[in-house]
């Protein structure tokens, strides 16, 4: 964590350097940016080490480097804190009565610098005299594929219908040119198992004439590779062959014959690339078969087959379980067989994990209460099976630098939590370990890590969101204990917890709460109060609705996600924490005029613990002095509207989100002050009594905005209005969800011209009226359109409109008769359409006939890829009870 400690040190320091208001840095200018040198150089040098830093030398200087930025920091920021302090109450004193306190600061600040670039030189020093002095340990790269020892009927758990799919893809599926077939999945979900048994079968061995099978791995060297292809071969005279004849040599003898070659556990494209020149294309069937952890080695050619390795269900994961414990035994005795099955399930599908509690388990007593006591104790059976431990490192060791804070922040959520990705990615960006590039916004860099964890098959996709980006995401639970020891040994997080509440975890960074009854432990808090330089204080457990003693002596705090915590009052500790950048917290009252002292706020949100209406007369309004947080990147404040602003106060530049306020909020003097706003979220709470024009708040929407959501609460005293011809001005718009306006139908043609909009939601009554027309030219780009609970009975749509649409869910809309046909047709223009999914849910046995029909009509045509889900209520609810 060497590196992320020097990235939030950068930031830190970048801070200090722009800041006008902190005096400190006119004291010392020279030596604070001689620091910000070395902190670069740093960053550099660990970018150049290999990613799997294996000898104690390198570790020892990663550790060493990691405390050093962590002290810098600590007396950079303490040191601002005090200088702010001192200035601000300074502030009426002539220069010649202000003492020497701010002379004090800067000589603590030098003193610490200079210790820094000191202790970081001798590090160096030492490292480059030692480093070559020792030899790398074993780094678990040899034999690092998923193959698992075991019987031929465990062997074969849950893999028949893979091996038979591959098998007929190697044989008949494909071309008679040359062809590379790639099997992806995270480790130890059974790649190398599965490409084994393809390898074997009789089918494999009767078509191709020639069976390779070589090992890659992280550090692959191109001549050991070709002498083991030649080896393999039983070729004479393999050591009279010279070392550049070796790459025609391999091409040569595998000319004129049909050659299935496996290529396991790579790491990289670029040996893939290397390889490809020492394979002919015979045009005879032969093939490539490779087994891979990383996305872009299964995707290095557009043309390559890919196979995504699937997890066990419960049912296979008890049978590899027993087939594995009870080897030579003929079955499980019947009292352990259910705490058997809830030992696999704990595994999550996957055979690495099962395979180590199941060598574990075979060793124990079989007896109920041991299994119940392993069960219990599934964490520490992973951790101590070190060949588990081996392949799972392995996947952290091989992240680059900047990916490795981002992978394992995720153990600060619960056991199999699903993390919206939404919060995750705020919450990246405040904490300060993400690299800042000029060509991309903070926001942007923090979506790339994710996506790039994912294709590394580290992170797993738990939902997609409407427009397809990943909308939650979760660590396989293997994984995610490996992030908390991993974190908690490089200071990176520690998890309190009852068991541990004695321990005085000291010089972590910051502290996990998973259940918030914690706080009322006074050892909890006590254990929590010595680490007074902790950065993030996060709640990340359920929501807990009676209150709790507040612990928040933490001054240098720069993320406070205390979301799941309820506040009876406002905890006015948290205006203290200068330095904070993220806050998350629950609660009903006003916010004080003095949060403005939260100058570094970006992320703002304020939830609510009870969801009685407050009629649009009765909202509060935020302080005037909101428009002093110049920062703010996302505001999300329910209940709570923005006050129009003075006329000198000013832009809130950055602001991109606003969430949580009323329409009264939408007027031209407050959207004037958020020039960059792109997605906004209204919240109309209306009384019979007070006349309001809901759909005011479209007049003066900026055309920068991309995201809309406009929810009328109680929408039966609504009535209905037109929408305002500046809809038509929302050219950027790509997401519009409505609820409870009680639109004409006739209006969605405003929002059917929108060049961009991809996903529509009508909710609630959000439209009124017996019939739907879309009869031109509409919704061009639409991808994603919902119905739910809407009056409509007639729906037409020529065969223009909707061209794009991929996913149509309609949802209680019990009047409507049936979905358009035209969606089973061809596109007005000559195009198929490009409809993927049809979800109905408590709709009439007409609108399933419906789509059954357009099914029909898409076969026609050739496209067989359109999918029908129907439900009902009534059936889940059966299944519930």
């Amino acid at each position: 964590m060497a590196y992320a400690a020097l990235i939030s040190l950068e930031h830190t320091i970048e801070h200090l350097l722009n800041s006008s208001e902190i005096p400190l840095v006119a004291s010392c200018p020279e030596i604070i940016q001689l620091a910000y040198q070395d902190v670069k150089s740093l960053q550099q040098i660990f970018r150049a080490l290999e990613v799997d830093i294996n000898s104690k030398v390198l570790k020892a200087m990663e550790s060493e480097i990691r405390e050093a930025a962590f002290r810098l920091e600590d007396v950079l920021e303490s040191s601002s804190s005090s200088a702010l302090h001192l200035s601000s109450s300074l502030h009426d004193l002539s220069q010649s009565e202000i003492p020497d306190g701010e002379v004090l600061l800067a000589d603590k600040v030098r003193e610490e610098i200079e210790f820094f670039t000191g202790s970081v030189k001798k590090t160096l020093e030492e490292h480059y005299e030692r480093v070559d002095q020792l030899p790398l340990e074993e780094d678990g790269t040899s034999g690092t594929g998923d193959d698992f020892d075991g019987n031929d009927q465990s062997k074969m758990v849950g893999l028949e219908v893979e091996v038979s799919g591959i098998n007929n893809l190697l044989i008949n599926g494909l071309s008679s040119e040359l062809k590379v077939v790639a099997i992806e999945g995270m480790a130890g979900i059974g790649k190398t198992t599965l490409a084994r048994q393809v390898y074997e079968h009789p089918s494999i061995l009767s078509t191709f004439d020639c069976c390779l099978w070589v090992s890659i791995g992280t550090k692959p060297q191109i001549k050991d590779i070709m002498l083991d292809l030649l080896a393999q071969m039983n070729l004479d005279s393999i050591d009279e062959i010279h070392e550049t004849e070796l790459s025609g040599y391999v091409w040569r003898s595998l000319r004129d014959r049909k050659y299935l070659i496996v290529l396991d556990d790579v790491w990289s494209p670029e040996i893939c690339y290397e390889l490809e020149l020492l394979f002919p294309n015979n045009s005879n069937g032969s093939r490539i078969l490779l087994t891979t952890r990383m996305h872009n080695v299964a995707r290095y050619d557009a043309l390559n087959h890919r196979v995504r390795k699937r997890f066990l269900n419960k049912e296979e994961s008890w049978r590899l379980l027993h087939g594995k414990v009870f080897v030579e035994e003929d079955s499980c005795p019947p009292q352990l067989e259910e705490a058997g099955k809830q030992i696999a399930e704990k595994c999550e599908g996957l055979p690495l994990a099962i395979v180590a509690v199941a060598k574990h388990l075979s060793k124990a007593d079989k007896t109920l209460e041991y299994w119940k006591v392993a069960e219990d104790e599934i964490s520490a059976i992973f951790s101590a099976d070190v060949v588990m431990s081996k392949k799972l490192m392995l996947s952290y060791k091989h992240l680059p630098q900047h990916l490795k804070a981002c992978f394992l922040y995720l153990g600060v959520f619960p056991l199999g939590y699903r993390i919206p990705v939404s919060k995750l990615i705020k919450m990246w960006c405040a904490e300060g370990f993400l690299e800042r590039h000029k060509w991309n916004i903070l926001e942007d860099t923090a979506v790339e890590c994710l996506s790039a964890l994912v294709h590394r098959n580290v992170v797993m996709i738990s939902a997609f969101s409407s427009r397809r980006k990943i909308k939650t995401c979760k660590v396989h639970s293997v994984f995610w204990h490996l992030c908390t020891k991993q974190a908690d040994e490089d200071k990176f997080f520690h998890i309190m917890m009852n068991s541990n509440a004695n321990q005085r975890p000291e010089r972590q960074r910051r502290l996990c709460i998973h259940n918030n009854v914690l706080f009322g432990i006074k050892d909890v808090r006590k254990s929590m109060a010595s680490v007074s330089n902790a950065r993030s204080l996060l709640c990340t457990g359920p929501h807990h609705e009676y209150p709790v003693p507040k612990c928040l002596s933490f001054s240098l705090l720069k993320v406070l996600d205390a979301a799941t915590v309820r506040f009876y009052e406002f905890p006015i500790e948290v205006v203290g924490l200068i330095f904070l950048r993220y806050l998350a917290f629950t609660y009903n009252g006003k916010l004080p005029a003095s949060i403005s002292k939260l100058r570094n706020l970006e992320y703002l949100i304020v939830q609510q613990y009870l969801s009685i209406l407050s009629f649009e007369a009765c909202r509060s309004y935020l302080p005037m002095e909101i428009w002093d947080m110049g920062k703010l990147r996302h505001l999300q404040v329910m209940g709570s509207d923005l006050p129009d602003p003075s006329s000198d106060s000013v832009l809130l530049y950055h602001l991109s989100t606003l969430i949580g306020i009323s329409a009264r909020s939408c007027t031209k003097k407050v959207l004037e002050k958020i020039p960059k706003l792109k997605r906004l979220g209204i919240q109309v709470e209306l009384a019979l009594d007070v006349p309001t024009k809901p759909l005011c708040c479209f007049d003066h929407l900026g055309y920068k905005l991309e995201s809309l959501k406009c929810v009328i609460a109680n929408p039966k005293v609504v009535v209905a209005q037109r929408l305002p011809v500046s809809i038509f001005e929302l050219r950027y718009l790509r997401k519009v969800t409505l609820a409870g306006l009680g639109l004409p139908w006739h209006d969605m043609r405003s929002f059917g011209k929108l060049p961009l909009l991809e996903v529509l939601k009508l909710r609630c009554n959000a439209c009124r009226g017996p019939v739907w027309r879309t009869d031109e030219v509409q919704f061009r780009e639409l991808r994603y359109l919902l119905l739910e609970d809407v009056d409509v009975e007639n729906w037409h749509a020529d065969c223009y409109s909707f061209p794009m649409l991929e996913y149509l869910s309609i949802r209680h809309c019990y009047k409507l008769q049936k979905i358009p046909l035209e969606f089973g047709k061809m596109v007005g223009f000559g195009t198929t359409r490009t409809l993927k999914k049809v979800e109905l849910v408590d709709c009439g046995e007409s609108v399933a006939a419906s789509a059954k029909h357009i099914v029909e009509e898409r076969v026609k045509l050739g496209n067989e890829s359109l999918q029908v889900y129907v439900k009902s209520s009534a059936d889940d609810r059966k299944l519930k009870s």
